[in-house]
């Protein structure tokens, strides 16, 4: 704050502006901060925290407050920078994570695991679809082709190749129920286990694989199209409106999980109530040295000196014009003179 704008100052706010940096101050209200979270540590959430305006703050937020266009930029910036920094890491997960918590993620894979029935129904649905066909015609038809080939190296890959559409038009007649074969050895409850396998193979893989491989997966054209997408994406208003129904579904969720339960059982209050206190003093100090604020305290202070002891200034006003009315009601009744 510049010197013309302190000797702009009333008296009260003066003082407040020197009293919030004293340390006797900053002393007492992290005291008084300690005191207040160890007894919410002991209340429950729901008397603490009524769901219903934190559900009609999210209902009614309206994203035309926010910079669309800025928060989509900062999102790439940040992706940007993880990924350059991910990029230069040669260590895998596996040497980033806990020994113990590695040792956990291995004894889940290694443990016996039933592919649910709507996976099936995903499975089946999969194979099905037209890349699945396509995929398995050229698959039957390059079997074909190397196998003539060893039969008779000359002729047979020239053969082959002249009647490629005749051989793959025959593959297909055939595929519906190739399909189905295959669909059902992949849903076949022998096999799954040959597809777990298969999973936590890929697993491992990846706990070993350096964290720079993952980073390094995209090219520029790529990344180009996936920025855009971040950026058409930010403005987009149907999945605005689902993250908004997303939004609403989790808080439901979250707050009907905890609604019963006591603060300290979320947030150890009661055992670092001191440290949270002495670290929220600073920001609440910055928050009441802020200029609107600091006049809104020293004109409460102000008001609150000039009230009689019991009373609020509200009381206090009211009082007063109760008070002149009387005495302008007696004087009149008295023959005076009106002021």
């Amino acid at each position: 704050m510049s010197r013309q704008a302190v000797d702009r100052l009333t008296a009260h706010e003066r003082y407040w502006q020197k009293r919030v940096h004293s340390k006797p101050f900053k002393r007492a209200l992290a005291a008084a901060l300690a005191q207040e979270l160890r007894a919410l540590a002991a209340t429950r959430v729901k008397d603490v925290l009524d769901a219903e305006p934190v559900r009609s703050a999210i209902r009614e937020w309206d994203s035309r407050m926010v910079n669309r266009e800025l928060v989509a930029e900062l999102i790439i910036r940040s992706h940007r920078r993880l990924g350059e920094r991910a990029a230069r890491q040669g260590q895998s997960l596996r040497r980033w994570l806990d020994p113990q918590l590695v040792a956990d993620i291995d004894a889940i894979l290694k443990e016996e695991m039933t592919v649910p029935h709507h996976v099936e129904d995903l499975i089946a649905n999969l194979m099905q679809q037209e890349f699945v066909r396509k995929l398995f015609t050229d698959i039957i038809f390059t079997a074909i082709v190397s196998f003539y080939e060893k039969v008779n190296p000359f002729f047979g890959a020239i053969a082959m190749r002249a009647l490629e559409e005749q051989i793959k038009s025959f593959i297909r007649l055939f595929m519906p129920m190739l399909q189905q074969q295959a669909t059902a050895f992949a849903v076949s409850r022998e096999n799954q286990r040959s597809l777990l396998d298969f999973a936590r193979a890929i697993m491992r893989q990846l706990l070993d694989e350096p964290v720079g491989n993952f980073a390094a997966t995209a090219s520029a054209g790529q990344r180009q199209k996936a920025e855009a997408l971040i950026r058409k994406a930010a403005g987009n208003a149907k999945l605005e409106a689902t993250m908004h129904s997303a939004a609403l579904a989790l808080w439901d969720e979250v707050y009907k999980a905890v609604r019963d339960k006591r603060v300290g059982e979320l947030v150890r209050l009661d055992e670092h109530a001191t440290q949270f206190a002495e670290r929220s003093v600073a920001a609440i100090v910055a928050a009441l040295t802020r200029p609107h604020l600091l006049r809104l305290v020293a004109a409460e202070t102000a008001l609150a000196a000039a009230a009689p002891p019991g009373r609020t200034v509200e009381e206090s006003t009211a009082q007063r014009t109760v008070t002149a009315q009387a005495q302008r009601q007696r004087g009149r009744s008295r023959g005076q003179p009106r002021p």
